[in-house]
């Protein structure tokens, strides 16, 4: 991600401390799949503050703290943590 609006984006989701929804983050940037931009579409949040957009992101995907099995099943993590892993220790 390029744009400061996304890197303040994932600044805010590492606040959850979650390398789950990182990666499922940072694999949606560009695509239609649910990530935060979907959200913020879905929800009208275009002009609410990045928290508030992150945290309807985090409440979407998470359920009692673990990705939903919906997004879990669809997921193909092995594939996002190659693609993505380094990247993702880069912000945690």
């Amino acid at each position: 991600m390029s744009n400061p609006t996304d890197d303040a984006l994932l600044t805010e989701l590492v606040t959850y401390q979650n390398r789950k929804l990182l990666i499922w983050q940072l694999a949606a940037d560009g695509r239609t799949f649910c990530g935060i931009r979907f959200i913020v579409q879905e929800r009208d949040l275009q002009a609410a503050p990045v928290d508030e957009q992150v945290q309807a992101f985090v409440e979407d995907m998470l359920s009692d703290g673990e990705i939903r099995p919906e997004y879990d099943s669809m997921a193909d993590w092995e594939a996002m943590e190659a693609n993505h892993g380094d990247t993702a220790d880069q912000y945690l």
